[in-house]
């Protein structure tokens, strides 16, 4: 996608209104075309310069992240560069990745037991603040030690979209929520467990699912485990199960699943268990055990605009195509784009020939399919 069409999509989702947790995850996708990068990350910091929680893209190892908030969050990490404290007289804009490029803070702790277990190597880090100065947070974008550093132009990409990203935060929840999910697209994640709520084994991701579930990623909620997490809904999937046991006519069955769903900022989370049977009965010796795969839905609209920055469209061409979606004669685009009725004909020309489409039908049965493959 070249830049133009990237900083187009990413300003239309900034425009939506969408509540900042749906918003954060759905723009540090959108980043990657703007600035490819490995992983992105946001944290939400308080008016003082304090953490309130994160959001990072990928799994999350709650080892290295206890390790980073019990040891070097605003005390070691000050060794090698400025402490998220910091954070609250930093002027808005981008830190320069080259702040951190020198053998000092390679050889630093925080490096070697914090960034390189994560892959990380290289980070282009920006401050976000509000209309009237307040601090928002901090926006980092990561690479890896096999990609190329970050550049002077990389930073001036970001730069040009840091106020884009700002009013999203500071005007966010304005929507109307969508009471349309779909799969997000990040994969599901799955767990085994014991009835009361042991861990055996989880999927990478898992942990991270947990957390959003439960309202999302901090110092707090790294510490509780999982069958706490996740707003309560393990423990009722599990404590349903355990009732479905102890009947006498349903007992242990393996082809017997249940499913629970839960809401919250992020969107909702739809976990399933289903009874593990192994030769002829649960683990010899053992807990009967429970496979429970966990996905994340999220709104509609929030998938319609992923799947919108996968086609090969102009900016113009994206904006005509959100209101034939959503069943609008062109006449009516028109006014509600405020352009004249033939550039709207003339962009639906060219959509149908880029796409190879022949009506509004036909592009609304495109994006749903992609729509329905996580874009």
């Amino acid at each position: 996608m070249n830049a133009s069409r990237a900083k187009a999509a990413l300003r239309a989702l900034c425009r939506l209104g969408l509540h900042a947790d749906l918003f954060v995850p759905a723009v540090l996708d959108a980043l990657h075309d703007v600035v490819p990068s490995d992983r992105n990350l946001f944290d939400w910091a308080d008016h003082q310069g304090c953490l309130e929680r994160y959001y990072i893209e990928g799994p999350v190892d709650p080892h290295i992240a206890r390790l980073y908030f019990d040891h070097f969050h605003n005390r070691l990490e000050a060794q090698a560069m400025p402490p998220f404290k910091a954070l609250r007289d930093a002027a808005p804009g981008v830190r320069s990745a080259q702040e951190l490029d020198h053998p000092q803070f390679y050889r630093s702790a925080l490096y070697n037991e914090i960034w390189r277990p994560q892959g990380f190597r290289t980070r282009l880090e920006a401050v976000l603040r509000d209309s009237r100065q307040r601090l928002l947070g901090s926006l980092v974008l990561y690479r890896g030690p096999g990609d190329r550093p970050f550049s002077p132009a990389d930073e001036q990409r970001l730069a040009e979209v840091l106020p884009d990203l700002a009013l999203g935060l500071e005007t966010g929840g304005t929507a109307t929520p969508d009471p349309r999910h779909v799969p997000a697209r990040e994969s599901a994640e799955t767990m085994l467990l014991t009835l009361d709520g042991q861990l055996c084994h989880h999927s990478a991701g898992a942990h991270r699912l947990l957390m959003m579930a439960d309202g999302g990623l901090s110092r707090d909620a790294l510490s509780r485990p999982p069958v706490v997490a996740a707003g309560g809904l393990l423990a009722l999937l599990l404590a349903r199960l355990r009732h479905a046991a102890a009947l006498p006519a349903e007992g242990w069955n393996p082809l017997r699943m249940q499913s629970m769903s839960h809401e919250n900022s992020f969107g909702r989370f739809v976990a399933t268990a289903t009874p593990m049977l192994l030769a002829a009965g649960p683990v010899a010796g053992g807990p009967p055990l429970v496979q429970v795969t966990l996905t994340w839905q999220v709104p509609h609209r929030v998938a319609l605009e992923r799947a919108l920055r996968q086609l090969p469209l102009t900016p113009g061409q994206m904006a005509v195509c959100r209101h034939l979606y959503q069943g609008l004669p062109q006449d009516m685009v028109a006014r509600a784009l405020g352009v004249a009725s033939s550039t709207v004909v003339d962009h639906v020309r060219k959509i149908y020939r880029a796409l190879e489409l022949r009506s509004a039908v036909e592009l609304r049965g495109l994006l749903d399919g992609r729509i329905a493959c996580g874009g």
